[in-house]
């Protein structure tokens, strides 16, 4: 399975990206701001994206992280996006 992680945390971000190379996925990009995700997202077109609700940069509207899906649904129906947060 090819993944994208946006993740801000650079901790998070590598462990998660480890964590899933040992199960066999293939992290085709881990992004620290939402300012570049589309266009990560659009470069790879990954399987599963899996987004830090609460990114950088302070600017992106609220609720921008929560239209990924049905935007993601649109381009690639196949796919996946799981959003999550550590608050």
């Amino acid at each position: 399975m090819r993944i994208v992680i946006a993740e801000d945390s650079v901790l998070l971000r590598e462990g998660i990206t480890r964590l899933l190379a040992e199960y066999g996925h293939e992290v085709v990009a881990a992004e620290g701001d939402a300012s570049r995700l589309l266009d990560v997202v659009l470069h790879h077109a990954p399987d599963l994206v899996i987004v830090d609700v609460r990114m950088p940069p302070a600017a992106w509207p609220r609720a921008a992280p929560l239209s990924i899906p049905r935007w993601w649904r649109s381009c690639w129906p196949e796919a996946a996006v799981a959003i999550r947060s550590t608050r």
